[in-house]
């Protein structure tokens, strides 16, 4: 790469990283759309991420990558900022390694969990109008093998950063086999390994993952959490807190962070986890919900972002980025009614009451 690109919008990562998402590919986790398909090879050598980088390189902000742009813009710090690759050389690669998973999050879909996708009439809510039959019927877990292929002779070359995310990468007959090809090629010292997990299972089919991660010399555990107690367990279906609490202690020494996923539903509970991960001793993770649109935080009126810093100053919490989220001038609370509508009837249809779970969201929404 030339030394004299324009660093204000450059984005190293069309160069330094892969992304592979379960039907398409892209250079990170916001932009995964950009090629349609998973044959990384064909990606590399693809018109689309050619243009990227030209685009790139003449100083402009593509289109594609406009989610960095605008929470740049928002005053917090995108995937863009918060990248530590350089250089123009192939250094990480993440891989949705299967969409098996025992989770319904209500902010999550039936491409990315099997789960959802056995759940019709929560898919219909989901898409409404859009919900097409033959489109979003039950998608089968089906894991990424010949993406993993690819990852293990690149390793085999030389040392790469590999990012393994779900589904629930835990439960997946494909990431057994990624450890047995790492073993079989003796891989430990040639893979970083990230590895993102609901952890509701330390054990798999007889693999103890305590065991056979702590092969590796270069680890970190993503555990994610999107709420403490009942507030987890409203938002995601099939997770128990008590559960995921012995897990972690039983994998502390391997857990790195606790990856947490902004959205309004655990916008209250966000000081708890935090207390949650200070106390355990774990770093938090942040990211901001994507889709759907009309779960993220940006759908709060003024009011109702206020009421919120000032629940957060009652409780001593403060963090920069989220102080930015909630202050910037980001408004889609047209899109709040969408929120309700889906929230009702996802309550209706898993007989819960958000009332019993989250009440104080709750009564935000009665005060409108």
């Amino acid at each position: 790469m030339s030394s004299k690109i324009d660093m204000k919008n450059f984005c190293p990562l069309p160069w330094t990283e892969v992304y592979i998402a379960h039907d398409t590919t892209g250079p990170c986790c916001i932009n995964t759309e950009l090629y349609n398909s998973t044959d990384v090879t064909d990606y590399l050598k693809s018109k689309e991420l050619k243009t990227l980088k030209k685009e790139f390189l003449k100083g402009n902000k593509p289109e594609s990558c406009r989610y960095c742009w605008d929470t740049e813009k928002a005053g917090m710090t995108s995937v863009r900022q918060s990248q530590t690759t350089k250089g123009s050389k192939l250094q990480r690669v993440s891989l949705a390694i299967t969409n098996k998973c025992n989770f319904k999050c209500r902010m999550c879909n039936p491409v990315d969990s099997s789960a959802w996708g056995s759940d019709i009439s929560a898919t219909k809510i989901l898409f409404g109008d859009r919900y097409n039959r033959k489109k979003h019927k039950f998608i089968k877990h089906k894991d990424d093998y010949a993406s993993i292929d690819w990852i293990i002779d690149q390793c085999k070359k030389e040392k790469l950063l590999v990012n393994l995310l779900g589904g629930e990468p835990f439960i997946s007959p494909g990431f057994l086999y990624f450890l047995e090809q790492v073993n079989k090629y003796n891989l430990y010292d040639n893979i970083s390994l990230v590895i993102t997990t609901n952890l509701s299972v330390t054990k798999y089919k007889r693999i103890d993952f305590i065991q056979e991660l702590s092969k590796f010399k270069d680890l970190d555990i993503y555990a994610s959490i999107d709420g403490c107690f009942k507030v987890g367990e409203y938002i995601r279906q099939g997770f128990d807190f008590k559960k995921f609490h012995t897990n972690l202690v039983a994998m502390k020494d391997l857990i790195n962070f606790f990856s947490v996923t902004v959205q309004i539903y655990n916008v209250y509970d966000l000081p708890t986890i935090y207390k949650y991960a200070d106390r355990m001793g774990i770093k938090i993770n942040l990211n901001y919900l994507v889709e759907p649109d009309f779960l993220q935080i940006s759908v709060l009126n003024r009011d109702q972002r206020n009421k919120i810093l000032k629940y957060y100053e009652s409780k001593n919490f403060y963090n920069k980025d989220l102080y930015a989220a909630l202050s910037n001038n980001i408004d889609n609370s047209k899109l709040y009614d969408n929120y309700i509508n889906y929230n009702n009837s996802l309550d209706k249809l898993w007989n819960k009451n958000i009332k019993d779970y989250i009440p104080e969201l709750s009564a935000l929404t009665l005060e409108i």
